[in-house]
């Protein structure tokens, strides 16, 4: 144990602060073998000649800050820029003898060619050391475009799809890190809590029986996907499969009627759009089921209870990237909240501020910010116990606790929360969980 007298700050300046071949404490734990030790002493120095020593560190952030997610993106960007602002005053200016300069880039709605030009603009005229984003709603072009530069990646773009692309080409993507675990385990996980609370008897459905409500792009249709592959393995039966567009639905009625139709025992609805999450829970209550409703991530988003409301009252959500109620994740929060003067959502700002950490410290280990193949295996090697949980990786991409790895130490938690008078409740995994799950207040 630390000496209590030793201020978390002062040890953070002086973790940060170390050089490559030293020990970090608090957070980046070496799992490097006396071989990957020595692979890592002989690794050639990357690093492009055109730079010059104490040059700043070209930190570029890409986030959608003036589009239809803005609110996500505002997140985004705020978490990167308080963990830079951060470890640039704990470092005196000096991470590996260097200062980290932001620079930032609006891709708009983050869709498209909006992507596309948004990393070519960081790469060729912002010359990034590291580029540090969320998720994109289209998502693949700007994987290419810095494997293709070299240039490192830090993302919570939260996809199986990566991970995919990883492994069929780990030599060309080295550089590209997603901090989070894969959207698989949305789904797939929600489904084994479902079944859990069914055996536990907390909720006795009449029958076992499951209606999905779907976002037509891939990340919804996917999550959907993934959990009617899973609820079937338990035995369910899916009545209804029905798609919508995120962000177009003005009216609930129609689809919520199809529901109706056949009454589920639970309504798995998938869409990231808060608005469309407020929306649809206003119509339900109006006229509910006995069945309980997931919204899948929406709900984290601050503004769903400012249009939720009481509605949201019983409401289940996830995220496989969200900050933990626990002792780090309440401090992270007041900085938070003392900074911007608003309190942050669950998941993109703790998201983005743990990215730039796990960043960081690969940096301060490999000694050179700019010898980019050395910071990529010291990401690789390390263990990062941040805001969201433990970051390890696994075919460069965060592992989910408990659905990956049984140990907490090593992965960040697919934290299952329900709603109830303006406050989110976690109920799900231990042992984290601050609440049991209870039937929400529409059931008769």
């Amino acid at each position: 144990m630390f000496d209590k007298k030793m201020k978390r700050r002062d040890f953070l300046r002086s973790a940060v602060a170390v050089g490559a071949g030293s020990v970090l404490g608090a957070g980046l734990v070496s799992q490097t073998t006396p071989a990957q030790a020595a692979a890592v002493t002989e690794m050639p120095n990357t690093a492009p000649s055109h730079f010059q020593e104490k040059e700043d560190i070209r930190a570029v952030g890409i986030f959608p800050l003036s589009g239809f997610i803005a609110a996500d993106g505002i997140e985004m960007r705020n978490g990167t820029v308080m963990a830079i602002d951060e470890i640039n005053e704990l470092t005196g200016n000096n991470l590996a003898g260097h200062r980290i300069k932001y620079i930032e880039i609006d891709n708009i709605d983050s869709v498209g060619d909006q992507v596309t030009t948004a990393f070519q603009r960081a790469i060729e005229v912002e010359k990034a050391d590291v580029i540090f984003s969320g998720y994109h709603l289209t998502s693949a072009p700007e994987f290419d475009i810095c494997a293709d530069a070299g240039v490192l990646y830090y993302n919570n773009n939260t996809q199986k799809a990566w991970t995919d692309r990883y492994q069929s080409n780990p030599e060309r993507y080295w550089s590209i890190f997603q901090t989070d675990p894969n959207d698989e385990w949305y789904g797939g996980g929600f489904a084994r809590f479902l079944n859990e609370i069914v055996e536990k008897g907390l909720y006795q459905p009449e029958k076992k029986t499951a209606a999905i409500l779907r976002g037509d792009d891939t990340y919804d249709t996917f999550i959907a996907t993934t959990f009617e592959a899973q609820i079937k393995e338990f035995g369910w039966e899916i009545t209804l499969n029905q798609s919508f567009t995120v962000g177009q639905v003005s009216d609930w009625g129609p689809l919520l009627a199809q529901v109706y139709d056949n009454p589920p025992g639970i309504l798995f609805t998938t869409t990231y759009n808060p608005a469309d999450n407020a929306a649809m829970i206003k119509q339900w209550v109006n006229n509910p089921l006995n069945c309980i409703v997931y919204q899948q991530y929406g709900p984290s988003v601050p503004e769903y209870f400012e249009l939720a409301g009481e509605a949201s009252n019983g409401v289940l959500w996830a995220t496989v990237l969200g900050y933990l109620p626990d002792a780090i994740g309440k401090d992270w929060f007041a900085r938070y909240e003392a900074k911007f003067g608003t309190k942050p959502g669950f998941a993109n700002a703790p998201g983005n501020y743990d990215s730039v950490w796990v960043w960081a410290k690969a940096v301060a280990l490999a000694g050179d910010p700019r010898d980019y193949k050395k910071v990529a295996k010291m990401t690789e090697l390390g263990i990062h116990r941040g805001v969201t949980g433990s970051i390890s990786f696994e075919n460069h991409a965060g592992r989910c606790y408990p659905w990956q790895t049984p140990d907490s130490s090593l992965g960040q938690a697919h934290t299952i929360y329900q709603c109830w008078d303006l406050e989110h409740h976690l109920v799900f995994p231990p042992p984290y969980t601050q609440a049991e799950f209870r039937l929400p207040p529409w059931f008769s």
